[in-house]
C-alpha cells in the first residue's frame, strides 16, 4: 500500500509502453499529414468526438469509482481484523479463568490468532500460508496445516474447539463463551468477505467494452483537431490518449486490493502490528520489529 504520494511509474510504463507506443506513431504520421494539408477531407467537427469523449468519460469514472469501493471494502475489511484481533485477546485475558494450564492455552490462542492474520494475508495473495506461523502455533499442529487446503478457517476451527474446551472444563462460563464465540464469528465473516471480493471478478465484458471505446476514441480525436496544426494535433492528442490510460489502469490496479502490487491493502503490515500488540499485552514476550516499505513508498 502507499503511505505517501507515490505513483507507479515503472508498473505504468510496463503495462502500457506498447499502446503508447503505438499511439504516439499514429499520431505522429496523422500530425505529419496536418502539417501537408493531406487530411482536410476527414476533418470532423470537434462537437462529435466530444460527445462520445463525455460519455466515455461518466464510464471511465463509473469504473473508477467501483474499483475504489472495493479496494475501500477490502481496507475497511482489514481494519475490523485488527479491532477483532485485539478484542478476542483482551476477552481470553479477561475471562478466562487463570491458573498455570489456562495461562498457557491463552498465549497458545492469541499466538495463533497472530498466525491466522498472517496465513489469511498470504492465502489471499496465493502464496506459501505457513510461512509466517512457524514460531506462532504449536509444532505438532503444523503437520495438519500442510495437509489443509484452507489455513486460516482451519486455525479458526481448533480455536472454536480449544474454546469449547474451556468451557466444558468450567474455565469460562456460557456468557463469556458467546462473547467469544461471536469474535471468533466475526473473524470468520470476515474472512469470508475477503475471499468474496478475491474471488469475485470485475464484470470482463464492461472492462473489454470500455478499453474498445477508449481506443476507438483516441484513434478519432485527431481528426478533430485537423484545422490546427499537427503540433498541437500531436501534444493534444497524445496528452487525452495517455490520461484515458492511465485512468483506465488506476482503475484496474484498485479493482484486486490482494494481488501484491503498491496500490493494495499492506496485510502483512497490518499482521505484523497486530502480533506486536498481541505480544505487548500478554506481557514478558520479546516483540517483533515492525514491518518497513520493501518499496519506496509501500508496505506489504
Amino acid at each position: 500500500m502507499v503511505t505517501r504520494l507515490y505513483i507507479p511509474w515503472n508498473r505504468l510504463v510496463s503495462d502500457l509502453w506498447f499502446s503508447a507506443l503505438i499511439i504516439t506513431i499514429y499520431m505522429l504520421f496523422l500530425s505529419i499529414l496536418d502539417d501537408e494539408h493531406l487530411l482536410n477531407n476527414l476533418s470532423l467537427p470537434l462537437g462529435i468526438i466530444t460527445v462520445p469523449g463525455t460519455a466515455i468519460s461518466l464510464l471511465l469514472a463509473f469504473r473508477t469509482n467501483s474499483s475504489y469501493q472495493r479496494w475501500w471494502e477490502a481496507r475497511m475489511v482489514w481494519g475490523a481484523i485488527v479491532n477483532d484481533s485485539r478484542s478476542w485477546v483482551r476477552q481470553l485475558m479477561t475471562f478466562v479463568k487463570t491458573d498455570p494450564k489456562t495461562k498457557d492455552v491463552v498465549i497458545e490462542m492469541a499466538f495463533r490468532q497472530a498466525a491466522w492474520c498472517y496465513s489469511l494475508a498470504r492465502h489471499l495473495r496465493k502464496q506459501d500460508t505457513l510461512k509466517d506461523i512457524g514460531s506462532l502455533v504449536p509444532k505438532d499442529e503444523l503437520p495438519k496445516l500442510m495437509k489443509s487446503k484452507n489455513v486460516p478457517n482451519s486455525l479458526l476451527f481448533t480455536q472454536g474447539k480449544m474454546l469449547r474446551d474451556l468451557y466444558n472444563e468450567g474455565y469460562i462460563d456460557t456468557y463469556q463463551l458467546v462473547q467469544l464465540d461471536e469474535t471468533l464469528s466475526k473473524l470468520t465473516d470476515s474472512m469470508g468477505k475477503c475471499e468474496r471480493i478475491k474471488n469475485t471478478v470485475f464484470p470482463s465484458m464492461y472492462t473489454l467494452l470500455l478499453e474498445i471505446l477508449i481506443y476507438l476514441f483516441i484513434f478519432s480525436v485527431p481528426y478533430g483537431l485537423v484545422e490546427t496544426n499537427g503540433l498541437v494535433l500531436l501534444v493534444t492528442s497524445l496528452t487525452l490518449a495517455l490520461a484515458f490510460l492511465v485512468i483506465e489502469r488506476i482503475a484496474t490496479y484498485l479493482q484486486d486490493p490482494f494481488e501484491d502490487k503498491s496500490s493494495d491493502t499492506p496485510m502483512l503490515t497490518l499482521s505484523r502490528t497486530i502480533e506486536i500488540n498481541i505480544k505487548d499485552e500478554l506481557g514478558n514476550i520479546p516483540l517483533p520489529d515492525a514491518l518497513k516499505p520493501t518499496r519506496p513508498h509501500v508496505l506489504m
